[in-house]
């Protein structure tokens, strides 16, 4: 049997005729909720709604919004007032969807009416709007007042800018007074700028219109950090869940072992013009041509090398792998070491790969490692060494690591306790200590030296007249003509004239 929770109780509570009743708990499963069927269940794009002041929108948001999989429709704010609140109320999901419920991205005023109307319980009677972001809005609801829970509320706010701040009262059914004041948005903490309200907020050191490629005002950075915590909150609060891993394995699989570029190619966006870069080398690609020339002429690897992945991290639109590389330089890679012979030496480093994707293609990757630690470990570069620059600045010892930093992340280095770091680079740090920390660190550097070919200096030794071997390191001991065998040497004591009557001078007096 089917029952109409929402209807009963107004049934039952007739002076709550016009207000919204809501359900807070049951123990049956909700209909209404898009995650109420299985994924394999046949579904229409959800509806996202767009709006802002002017007349057109940005028309790459709008590509980038539906290549993600959306229905994405644009609603010009008009006049505002009234009027734009009437078409708010009308607003409804895909109507061939089985749920209806539907988003909205606003900007500017449009985001602060946005975010004022639907802070209210009321203004969303049959709970279809499931996700509402504001871009820079121009006013905010009362920072400690909470979205009604059906709505997924998301605010990117620009550090440094004055507000409105909008607080009223309200029940079910009833809103109090309404009062505004203003407020300068402060920075949020950390470096995500992330803020303390009652709903997510982030700020972001950028103008108005930073997320709107049309603009003058558009900043690549605060727009790419905004646009993965929109997409983020779009898939939690429509129920979306899109695998991102396939797309990036294809990728890896073909440029790195099976050497067949189709896949490779085949996994880039053609959205957008996809780019690769090894950031230590600046080597990589920009747009397909050059990237399939890239991969096909300039990405040859050893037989050799190894990749395992250590750890990966999965967002909306982002990949982060972390990988221990090995290999054996027996031929030339541009892409790590270009111009650079084959210099039979071994190496094993650390990569962080981070891949953003558009409409579930890849974008761009961007690839980094320490290349100190490769030219170090191809004997290219000796840490106790210091070029004549580094000497004049007071560098006696350069501060660089070989194998033993990806060794450690890779097999780990003191069995009793977790974590790689010695600190042997810090001056200072090992005072005190019984010395037993340095060894794993002083192997790790002779392992890099031996596979560059570098011995170690023989340990010199003098003789002393008596024949007797001894380290040079070692104190030399020279007895004073003084001192005789079994008794301490004694103190010579300065003895001072005595001061006439007895007496020393007072303080402040002359002698």
């Amino acid at each position: 049997m089917s029952i109409d929770a929402a209807n009963l109780i107004k049934a039952a509570v007739p002076e709550a005729e016009g207000r919204s009743a809501r359900i807070i708990s049951q123990n049956v499963s909700d209909h209404r909720d898009p995650n109420f069927l299985s994924k394999d269940f046949p579904r229409k794009p959800p509806k996202l709604y767009l709006t802002a002041e002017s007349d057109e929108f940005d028309a790459v948001t709008i590509a980038e919004w539906q290549a993600e999989g959306f229905d994405v429709e644009y609603l010009p704010m008009g006049n505002g007032g009234d009027e734009y609140l009437q078409k708010l109320r009308g607003l409804r999901g895909n109507e061939m969807s089985s749920f209806e419920i539907f988003g909205i991205v606003a900007y500017g005023d449009a985001a602060a009416m946005c975010l004022e109307h639907y802070h209210i319980m009321d203004n969303n009677p049959d709970f279809k709007l499931k996700l509402l972001i504001a871009y820079y809005p121009t006013a905010i609801p009362d920072p400690k007042g909470q979205f009604p829970n059906n709505i997924s509320a998301l605010v990117h706010l620009i550090a440094g800018e004055d507000v409105g701040v909008t607080k009223q009262s309200q029940m079910i059914g009833i809103q109090g007074k309404r009062r505004t004041t203003h407020k300068t948005i402060q920075p949020g903490i950390g470096t995500g700028g992330l803020l303390s309200l009652a709903y997510p907020s982030y700020t972001y050191q950028a103008q108005p219109g930073f997320a709107e490629h049309d603009l003058d005002e558009y900043d690549m950075i605060s727009a790419g950090l905004a646009w993965s915590r929109s997409l983020a909150a779009a898939r939690r609060a429509m129920g979306q869940t899109v695998d991102l891993e396939p797309v990036w394995e294809e990728n890896v699989q073909g440029k790195f072992f099976t050497r067949n570029l189709k896949p490779t190619m085949s996994s880039y966006t053609t959205h957008k013009s996809p780019h690769v870069t090894y950031i230590p080398t600046l080597t990589g690609g920009i747009g397909a041509d050059e990237l399939e020339e890239f991969y096909s002429q300039y990405f040859g690897n050893p037989k050799s090398l190894k990749l395992t992945l250590l750890s990966r991290t999965i967002g909306a639109d982002r990949i982060v792998d972390e990988i221990h590389v090995r290999f054996k330089h027996t031929q030339e890679m541009p892409w790590i070491l270009p111009g650079v012979p084959a210099t039979q030496k071994r190496v094993q480093i650390l990569v962080v790969s981070i891949v953003t994707m558009r409409g579930g293609k890849l974008y761009h990757e961007h690839v980094y490692w320490d290349q100190a630690s490769v030219l170090y470990q191809i004997g290219a570069l000796d840490p106790d060494v210091a070029p004549e620059a580094a000497r004049k600045l007071g560098i006696e010892k350069l501060p660089i690591v070989g194998s033993a930093a990806a060794s450690r992340v890779l097999k780990g280095w003191d069995p009793e306790e977790e974590g790689e770091a010695d600190n042997d680079l810090i001056a200072g740090w090992h005072d005190g200590d019984d010395g037993v920390n340095d060894q794993p660190q002083k192997s790790e550097q002779a392992d890099d030296k031996d596979n560059q070919g570098l011995k170690k200096p023989e340990e010199k030794v003098v003789r002393n007249p008596e024949e007797k071997v001894v380290k040079k390191s070692e104190e030399k001991v020279v007895k004073k003509p003084e001192e005789k065998a079994g008794k301490e040497p004694e103190e010579k004591v300065s003895k001072q004239p005595e001061e006439k009557g007895g007496e020393k001078p007072e303080e402040g007096q002359g002698s």
